[in-house]
């Protein structure tokens, strides 16, 4: 399952699993809560939706690194990590009030719409708690499938704690991120949200995860957090270049705006801080920022960040402590986040 399937393999068998497993909890709250059908279903069309399904892979080849040989259980774990980043981003729409998610509409906006279509009042409300709601039992959901993952109540006991420890940094990182944004914040606070946010649940939660589970000694551990800090920041990266669209809208601080304020003129910074933050762009004004992302190489800077990233990250890979197999995975992982635009 090395080189280029490291990803893909998984991500099948974990698709496969979680449809699996959202089928029978539909059964069993048809038959129990039929009226609590319509908020399970659209948990399940988001799961459906997509994503790449990194945060099992990460599991799968920490648990494989470790020695661990039980592939049901790991992805079972995996599926579970799967769960709670649905449950993240549901609420993250929420926050920011966005209308499309993977090309589809978002929870809210759909449950919101579905209400209208009824005829019911106060739909837009509606949408807003109920995807609170679904964004809960997502979470629920993904407790479920770690706590019945077959491991022992040991192991799963201490890569539970390691779990709560990477939940508790993404809340974190949640709540400075909608502190943060409109104002200036500059690069330093700007890379500890991005890592609080998303790399440390991305990359090195499911990494440690996966590697305690698999009965890994400090050792591995150690060389898992080495080449999982480098990763996760570097997908961060790249996600801020892939979502720069919204960021702007919202001034989100975002490692690569503060690098874009730093370097920017007076009279691009003026821009950046009339503009930013202040609802959607017109199209000339979003070609503007993007130029000054451009001109004043925060892009440039961001690539090159990103591949000096994966190469710190490649060089901690130990072959002789991790195995063949488990290294050209994470190594294929990390190169599929390298310079691509």
């Amino acid at each position: 399952m090395a080189g280029p399937d490291a990803l893909e393999n998984v991500r099948s068998k974990v698709d496969a699993l979680l449809e699996s497993f959202l089928s029978d909890e539909r059964a069993e709250i048809e038959a129990a809560h039929p009226g609590f059908l319509p908020l399970l279903d659209e948990v399940t069309r988001f799961v459906g939706s997509g994503g790449k399904r990194l945060r099992p892979a990460f599991c799968f080849w920490g648990y494989r690194a470790a020695g661990g040989t039980d592939d049901d259980a790991i992805l079972r774990v995996g599926a579970g990590l799967e769960l709670f980043h649905t449950f993240a981003l549901i609420h993250d729409d929420v926050m920011d009030r966005s209308e499309t998610r993977r090309g589809e509409p978002t929870v809210h906006v759909q449950m919101g719409k579905d209400r209208a279509d009824e005829g019911l009042p106060d739909a837009e409300q509606f949408g807003l708690s109920a995807a609170v709601l679904a964004g809960d039992l997502a979470s629920v959901l993904a407790d479920h499938l770690f706590t019945t993952s077959g491991f022992r109540p040991e192991l799963l006991l201490a890569a539970f704690r390691r779990y709560n420890h990477m939940r508790i940094e993404v809340a974190v990182g949640q709540f400075l991120d909608i502190t943060g944004a409109g104002g200036e914040i500059d690069e330093k606070d700007a890379r500890r949200i991005s890592l609080l946010k998303s790399a440390s649940y991305t990359v090195q939660g499911p990494l440690a995860v996966g590697a305690i589970l698999g009965e890994g000694h400090r050792e591995v551990l150690d060389v898992l957090a080495a080449y999982g800090e480098p990763v996760g920041e570097a997908f961060q990266l790249r996600d801020d270049l892939a979502g720069v669209a919204g960021d702007l809208e919202q001034a989100k601080p975002t490692v690569l705006l503060a690098r874009a304020r730093a370097q920017a003129t007076p009279d691009d910074r003026a821009f950046l801080d009339r503009r930013l933050g202040r609802g959607p762009l017109s199209e000339p004004d979003h070609a503007k920022a993007l130029e000054i992302l451009r001109r004043t190489g925060a892009v440039r800077d961001s690539d090159l960040r990103i591949e000096a990233l994966i190469d710190r990250a490649t060089a901690a890979l130990d072959p002789a402590l991790l195995g063949e197999e488990a290294t050209s995975a994470l190594r294929s992982l990390g190169d599929a986040l390298r310079a691509r635009a």
